[in-house]
């Protein structure tokens, strides 16, 4: 995949919990995004510095529009080879346990309202795996109706072996508002990223627009 050369700068990150009189940290250096393409098959990276880690898609269906896709990241085991761990994602709230696993609301397909992602990246200039989720704020309104959005950057992370965490955790990067209000996840992630629309999706999707 051809890589996308960008340079983001977080500066205008909302750090969420923070104490009062505590200085926000400082928001980190994300350039030369690569999105991972991930279709309905299990896909292998190699990330550097890191094990294998294998992102596998799951659909569930509800018969409605309500279905939604589920992701599992897993890494070999050390002590048993032919055993998967989970890789877990730490929760959007302070002090939340961690999530085992992703999950998306596509709803239509053309109104999405929470999307998952994965790209590469340097951060700080080293070379990094991460995870964009994107969400709509929808508050009371109709999920066709456009509304403001955010995005949540995590970075793949070697934990230290405490009690209730996975060997490899997605940690919390930053979390951003996206500058457009819109009807779909990805419209919001491709505006606060500068990266197209397609490009974080298969390019013979339909490009979803939004009445102004």
């Amino acid at each position: 995949m051809r890589r996308i050369a960008l340079k983001i700068l977080l500066c205008s990150a909302v750090m969420l919990g923070l104490p009062k009189g505590h200085a926000a940290p400082t928001a980190p250096r994300i350039t030369d995004i690569a999105p991972i393409l991930i279709g309905n098959s299990p896909v292998t990276l190699h990330p550097t510095g890191f094990p294998t880690v294998t992102i596998t898609p799951f659909w569930r269906g509800n018969g409605n529009a309500w279905g939604y896709h589920l992701y599992a990241v897993t890494t070999p085991d050390v002590e048993q080879p032919d055993q998967a761990d989970l890789v877990d994602t730490q929760n959007a709230t302070p002090n939340g346990p961690l999530t085992d696993m992703l999950a998306d609301s596509p709803h239509t397909g053309e109104d999405a309202i929470q999307t998952i992602h994965f790209a590469t990246a340097r951060v700080n200039g080293k070379p990094g795996l991460l995870l964009f989720i994107a969400t709509r704020d929808m508050g009371p309104q109709p999920v066709p109706q456009p509304s403001a959005a955010h995005v949540r950057t995590y970075q793949l992370t070697r934990e230290d072996g405490e009690p209730g965490t996975t060997a490899f955790t997605f940690r919390l990067l930053s979390t951003i508002a996206s500058p457009v209000t819109t009807c779909h996840a990805d419209i919001a992630l491709s505006a606060a990223t500068k990266i197209p629309f397609a490009t974080w999706n298969d390019p013979h999707e339909p490009v979803p627009t939004c009445p102004q």
